[in-house]
């Protein structure tokens, strides 16, 4: 945050991703899922990048996640393999305010990507059969073409 600058394994968000936005937070969970760091990512919310990164506090955002509610999130969501990304909400007090902080466990040696039956579950134009997103090198959205 100090940096004021997203990096290839973490990334700003100035608020809590809201119902119309959920395939942008399964894309994003993907995308820092397949980080060419190879090591977990952060999905860091209440960073308002428009303001110089300036701490937006999510204590009373009303579409707030706990760990729990991004796991049944993700549980409905067909991943290759079965294998869906692994996420903890951790919140954490700052200065300015309360801010959470998603950490996705990194995968090693293999990609995860939507499964194609997912078009069913998700409408929406940025969460494609066999979608696999990446940071850091790869193409924010690249299909498989399965």
């Amino acid at each position: 945050i100090s940096q004021k600058q997203e990096g290839a394994y973490w990334d700003f968000k100035r608020e809590w991703y809201s119902k119309e936005k959920q395939a942008d937070l399964l894309h994003d969970i993907i995308c820092m899922a397949n980080n060419m760091e190879c090591r977990d990512a952060y999905i860091i919310i209440g960073i308002d990048e428009e303001k110089e990164c300036s701490i937006q506090d999510v204590k009373n955002d009303s579409n707030r996640r706990n760990t729990q509610k991004m796991v049944d999130f993700l549980r409905d969501k067909k991943f290759a393999g079965g294998v869906r990304p692994r996420v903890v909400v951790e919140p954490l007090q700052v200065e300015d305010g309360e801010i959470d902080i998603i950490r996705i466990a990194g995968i090693h040696g293999a990609a995860m990507y939507t499964a194609p039956t997912l078009r069913s579950a998700c409408s929406h134009s940025s969460c494609n059969p066999s979608m696999l997103g990446g940071r850091g090198g790869l193409p924010s959205s690249f299909l498989l073409g399965v």
